[in-house]
């Protein structure tokens, strides 16, 4: 690394099965410069910044950052060094706070401390001009604020190099300058700028260098003062684009509207209205905020919505994506991850997953009815794949907007309504896409385009809708359609909004409950089990005795430590089938122990604990080490032990003394010890999930492995913490249990696995990972062990306490679901 170079990249290569994404790549980036990284999708640019930032390891060459040379990098060593990325598609865990993401993605050095973060962070929002809630949900944002918030959090890290990965693609063009106004005072203060875009003419006004990549090579680099644009499209495509828009239509005056949408009306928008004629290609723009995406996602069926919507002079149904795409109405997402395509599979399936009708037209699978499908959508796309089979998530940008362009013309549709056609795209596959939505305008389809660059709109549409508050502010033909007018339509409006709705993405704040987002969930499943126990009160006042609640308390304990045991692991994305085993051994070890003296019984615990936690290693380094999934890892394990635990003790036996069972006992105020112990351990994991970096971790770890990794949380390590936690409390509850039984036996607590998810259902976690609350588990444990000792008071068969869970298993669910719904229905007009 040279004493004048921000980052050096040196000698890097980097291969995939069956592609060489960088080879023999070097480049230096100097301080208080922009370093533009150029290259068609593909090229190897994202791969390359990816290395640097420690989210990829290269097979060989040197990082130089921060006066060090390095073989790879971590991703928090190259933040804690003073690189800071923002990433094409934001690196924020979907179940973490706005809050918790930023400080995770803050070095540890620039992390406040929790008590001082929320105010913290809402006065950085505040100095950059954001309204962003940091209490709300990542998974709540729109994508643009999630582009804000990390670049928000790059630049609260003070960083020394800041690599910025297709920044302004989910920008309007004020947020755009905003970005360009951050960089210029970064820029003031000696800060490198790595700036990876598609777009040429942002190159051409923050650039100081450039570096171009085609096929993982470096094919040209240089000052981008010596380059024009089209000396920068011919370097980067390796040809010069001679045309990049299709010719226009010609469209007759007073030809019949095929698309007429007459006073359209909803949540952000009001009263628009305008026509699409056949062969014609209508733009929508606009301030980004203003109403045009909620109009194109409505007429997609996303949205509520008064008005009438028509098609060739017949009204149409536009309530759900359904009735949409049943009246010829085709949506294509701008957000192609989250929304537009299925990730996990392949291009075939993708292609022709809303055609299963004609794919398989017995119900039964076609494979060669696919492939021909397949084949006929993406005829003259010329998308970058080896084969049909290929998943989607491997290809370029470009080509899984080509995949996702040929699926929506295989349904033939008669209305395409296209967000951000060209999002992250490269300049060559952009004008294939721009040919693509002409023919489909000139066979007959109308073709509604939503984007945020006003120069796309002025090239590509025959007519533009400038929204401006919601409304229409004008409607643009022509030769009108310029970029100046486009723009100058957007800012210069002097309408009024109806519209006063602030949503919890731009900086409504919702009062939460002081125990995080399980405290409802928590007080909710308190309220079911006080109802329940009022009512088997009046049938039976006995329920109430103090026996019959220090044994209803007691036994709860129980449930509640293997609750929390599940919850570790499920918040990490796994689930754990060896909990009930490791109860089972937890009581034989120490029934070895019960008939001695409290010395000899606390080593019996001791040793319990120690066999508890040798599970869970062994169960994190199967997950992590052998890469076995969790429930596979998990239930070999279980096996493992039951076994262990009848070699160890093949009959029920091993009693404690009287003393002992009356120590572990004891009854303070009414209140069992063993639960009290359990409400300190669910108390003090709500703190580590909610108020530490631990817990950010575990949390992020589960919403979205590879996005965790990429905010410098080491996946593998809270994975394997979390199967040791869950052998630790798994361990805890076979003590507690013993106290119940008084015996060890290796056949107990096998269906506690299954009450451990149940637990964890009821408490609102999600199964798919990244959320939980252990204080809403502690309360599921309680009303679960309050059902089962209600059903001898009420008369009720041991079958009615599976009908009881299963109802207040769907109601628990249902809690989160009502509470969205109101949340969208206040965030109405």
């Amino acid at each position: 690394m040279t004493m004048d170079s921000a980052l050096t990249l040196t000698g890097i290569t980097k291969t995939y099965p069956g592609v060489r994404a960088l080879d023999d790549v070097s480049v230096s980036i100097a301080p208080g410069k922009v370093h533009a990284i150029l290259g068609e999708n593909g090229a190897g640019k994202s791969t390359l910044v990816g290395v640097a930032a420690g989210s990829v390891v290269p097979d060989s060459g040197t990082i130089g950052l921060a006066g060090e040379s390095l073989a790879r990098m971590q991703p928090r060593d190259a933040r804690e060094s003073g690189l800071a990325i923002v990433y094409q598609t934001p690196a924020l865990a979907p179940a973490l706070s706005v809050l918790d993401s930023v400080l995770l993605l803050l070095p540890e050095s620039r992390r406040p401390r929790r008590s001082e973060a929320a105010a913290w962070l809402s006065t950085h929002f505040a100095s950059l001009g954001l309204k962003v809630d940091p209490s709300a949900l990542v998974s709540n944002l729109s994508l643009r604020d999630a582009h804000l918030v990390e670049i928000a959090a790059a630049l609260a890290s003070e960083p020394r190099v800041l690599v910025l990965d297709e920044p302004t693609e989910a920008l309007g063009p004020e947020e755009t300058r905003w970005l360009f106004d951050r960089i210029a005072e970064l820029l003031a203060d000696g800060t490198a700028i790595v700036y990876i875009t598609h777009r040429i003419p942002e190159v051409i006004e923050i650039g100081d260098d450039l570096t171009v990549l085609r096929d993982g090579k470096v094919v040209g680099r240089g000052l981008v003062a010596d380059y024009d644009e089209e000396q920068i499209v011919e370097l980067i495509v390796g040809r010069s684009l001679e045309t990049t828009f299709p010719d226009k239509a010609t469209v007759a005056a007073d030809a019949e509207p095929l698309l007429a949408v007459a006073s359209l009306s909803s949540a952000g928008f009001s009263d628009v209205s305008f026509t699409a004629k056949p062969g014609e290609i209508i733009g929508l723009a606009g301030v980004e905020g203003n109403g045009q995406r909620e109009v194109l996602r409505a007429l997609g069926g996303h949205g509520t919505t008064t008005g009438v919507v028509e098609l060739d002079g017949h009204e149409i149904s536009v309530r759900s994506p359904r009735s949409a795409k049943r009246a010829g109405v085709v949506y294509l997402p701008g957000d192609r991850i989250g929304e537009a395509m299925f990730g996990k599979m392949t291009i075939r399936e993708n292609v022709v997953a809303p055609s299963l009708r004609e794919a398989m037209p017995f119900g039964f699978v076609n494979r060669s009815a696919e492939y021909r499908l397949t084949r006929q959508a993406i005829e003259g796309l010329a998308v970058k794949t080896p084969t049909l089979e290929t998943s989607i998530v491997s290809l370029s940008g470009g080509s899984q907007q080509k995949v996702l362009l040929a699926r929506a013309r295989l349904g033939n549709p008669r209305v395409l309504l296209v967000e951000d056609p060209t999002q992250g795209v490269d300049a060559g596959a952009r004008v294939e896409i721009y040919s693509f939505l002409r023919a489909m305008a000139e066979s007959g389809t109308a073709v509604v385009v939503l984007s945020t660059d006003a120069v796309e709109l002025e090239g590509l549409c025959d007519r533009v809708v400038v929204f401006s508050r919601g409304r229409v502010q004008a409607v643009l033909n022509g030769d009108d359609v310029t970029e100046r007018a486009i723009t100058g339509a957007a800012v210069l409006s002097t309408d009024t909004s109806e519209s006063t709705t602030i949503t919890a993405e731009t900086g409504m704040r919702r009062r939460r409950s002081p125990l995080g987002p399980g405290g409802t969930q928590a007080t909710v499943l308190l309220g079911l089990a006080l109802t329940l126990s009022l009512a088997t009160t009046l049938v039976s006042s006995a329920f109430l005795s103090p026996l019959n609640l220090s044994q209803l308390l007691a036994a709860s304990s129980v449930i509640i430590l293997v609750g929390l045991a599940q919850l570790l692991v499920v918040m990490t994305g796994g689930i754990d089938l060896s909990i009930g085993s490791v109860v089972a051994l937890s009581t034989v070890v120490i029934s070895f122990f019960g008939q001695a003296g409290p010395g000899f019984f606390a080593l019996g615990v001791l040793l319990a604990i120690l066999a508890g936690l040798a599970v869970g290693v062994v169960n994190g380094l199967l997950v992590t080490r052998l890469g076995l999934p969790p429930v596979i890892a998990t239930l070999v394990t279980s096996i493992a032990v039951v076994g262990v635990a009848q070699v160890l003790r093949r009959a029920p036996g091993g009693s404690a003394t009287g003393d002992i069972m009356a120590a572990i006992g004891t009854v303070i105020a009414g209140i069992p010890v063993v639960l009290m112990i359990a409400v300190i351990l669910a108390v003090a994991l709500w703190f580590v999930i909610e108020r530490t970096n631990l817990g950010r971790g575990l949390r992020a770890a589960g919403s979205d492995p590879v996005k965790a990794n990429r905010m410098g949380v080491n996946v593998d390590r809270m994975r394997f913490y979390a199967a040791v936690g869950a052998g630790v409390l798994a361990s805890i509850a076979g003590l507690i249990l013993y106290t119940r039984t008084g015996i060890g036996d290796a056949n107990t607590g096998q269906a506690l696995t299954l009450t451990s998810v149940t637990a964890i259902v009821i408490a609102g976690a999600s199964i798919f990972g990244g959320s939980g609350s252990a204080i809403a588990v502690a309360a599921a444990g309680l009303l679960l062990q309050t059902i089962t000792s209600a059903l001898s008071f009420l008369s009720l068969g041991l079958s009615w306490q599976y009908w009881l869970q299963g109802i207040f298993v769907i109601l628990a669910a249902l809690i989160p679901i009502v509470a969205t719904w109101r949340r969208k229905r206040a965030a109405l007009p």
